[in-house]
């Protein structure tokens, strides 16, 4: 555009009775109090820069590259103005180049740009699929932002605090009442102590019983599956090799005794490691710690198979395949003793676990190794006297065949040691108790 034309322009738009002077600067002037909302369309970028096109000369690339670049400064300047967030920033400048890209498109084919109305015919969902992708970047940026204060929370073990809406507040607030009416029904002596007690243990039990029964309604009958499974393969291996008795011990119940303690014992590994690892939901509440944690899912496990074992010792011996035990006494304490076992490998793993994550899934490996060596499938009177210290040297071993020899008057073991069986046992809850004591600062709050 020339001056003449300029000059003409304005002549006629001052012929106009309603033109006021510098009255189409605010045509080409970008309006920061719509620029930047959350939901703007695109024409607050379109219509300046088309009246700003059309006031300059734009015959030419180069003197339509020289206006879009103005545009770009003038959004630039208002950026820094207004300090707008750098996403939303990044936004319109996005949204300033597509519409750059496609109304230069649209001028190198000919289309009537300037006309009144106009917008280019793949701004709407172009410009939709950018305002997607910007609602995306804000998304991912908000968990980023939560993700990390969480972790600052949790490493410098600071309350985290959440922005909440009206509704949640409300909620929160009403949660609030309820505890603090609940701590006021506490005795004097156990208010405001967070130690876990007696109580908080009754009602992690309470609920650990209850998610097992939501998660199925036959879970713990599979409890009796297991054991059933191992003595059948057990005796049979035994009966296809013409033995029924080993030294005095009837196969079915040797096998019934072995395949039982070790299933109980390896499921308390397994749980309460578990149990230890993925407490952290449940560390919110007053009294909770990790260890409650494992050792509810140990004392659960213990008392299943107690009942576990009753049930298969008298459906089997009224079946007369299963012999009733010498000494009740001691053979449920000798169970109950490889249950304190198996707590306290369990506590060991999972704290070892919160240090190398990748151990969880060493443990199965770890537990059939030490199957072999603990006396599940034979004792150690059966083998050589050269072999004997290979599995003697597992307290596990011990325990086992103290466990037979209390149940059998048949059998009384030779080799198996109560001094090391309980000496073991006391130093693998040191070093379990150890242990958690190291890694009880790796496990904080959700």
């Amino acid at each position: 555009m020339s001056n003449e034309d300029r000059i003409k322009g304005w002549r006629t738009r001052r012929k106009d009775r309603n033109y006021t002077v510098g009255s189409g600067v605010d045509a080409w002037r970008l309006d920061p109090a719509k620029l930047f909302e959350a939901k703007a369309p695109p024409a607050v970028l379109l219509k300046p820069l088309l009246a700003r096109l059309q006031g300059e000369p734009h015959d030419s690339v180069a003197a339509r590259r020289a206006v879009y670049e103005a545009v770009q400064a003038e959004l630039d300047a208002e950026i820094a103005r207004s300090a707008v967030d750098e996403t939303l920033a990044d936004f319109s400048r996005r949204r300033l180049r597509l519409i750059v890209r496609l109304l230069e498109q649209e001028i190198r084919a000919g289309a009537a740009v300037f006309e009144p109305g106009y917008m280019p015919s793949r701004l709407a969902a172009e410009d939709e699929r950018l305002a997607m992708a910007h609602a995306r970047r804000v998304e991912r940026r908000r968990q980023d932002e939560a993700r990390d204060a969480r972790r600052h929370a949790s490493r410098n073990d600071i309350p985290l605090e959440i922005a909440l809406s009206p509704a949640e507040a409300g909620d929160l607030a009403i949660l609030r009442e309820r505890l603090r009416a609940l701590h006021e029904g506490h005795s004097p002596r156990h208010a405001g102590k967070g130690r876990p007690g007696g109580r908080t243990f009754l009602a992690m039990l309470v609920y650990q019983l209850r998610v097992m029964h939501g998660e199925s309604r036959i879970a713990l009958l599979w409890a009796l599956v297991g054991p059933v499974v191992l003595l059948t393969l057990i005796s049979s291996l035994y009966i296809l090799m013409g033995t029924h008795f080993i030294l005095g011990m009837d196969v079915q119940t040797f096998s019934l005794l072995g395949a039982t303690t070790w299933i109980m014992f390896r499921q308390i590994i397994f749980r309460s490691s578990t149990a230890y690892v993925s407490a952290r939901g449940l560390l919110n509440f007053q009294g909770v710690t990790p260890l409650m944690c494992a050792l509810v899912q140990a004392l659960i496990y213990v008392s299943v198979y107690l009942v576990v074992f009753a049930v298969l010792i008298t459906a089997g011996h009224a079946l007369e395949l299963i012999t009733l035990p010498a000494d009740w006494a001691g053979f449920l304490l000798y169970v109950v003793l490889m249950g304190f076992g198996g707590a306290a490998m369990g506590v060991l793993f999972g704290s070892i676990a919160t240090f190398w994550h990748f151990y969880l899934r060493l443990a199965p490996v770890i537990e059939r190794f030490l199957q072999i060596f603990s006396g599940v499938f034979f004792v150690s009177e059966q083998l050589p006297e050269q072999l004997r210290p290979w599995m003697l040297w597992s307290p596990f071993a011990h325990g086992m065949q103290l466990l037979r020899s209390v149940y059998f008057d048949s059998y009384e073991s030779q080799d198996a040691s109560l001094s090391y069986f309980l000496t073991a046992l006391v130093f693998l809850m040191v070093a379990a108790l150890a242990a958690e004591r190291l890694a009880r600062p790796n496990i904080q709050p959700m």
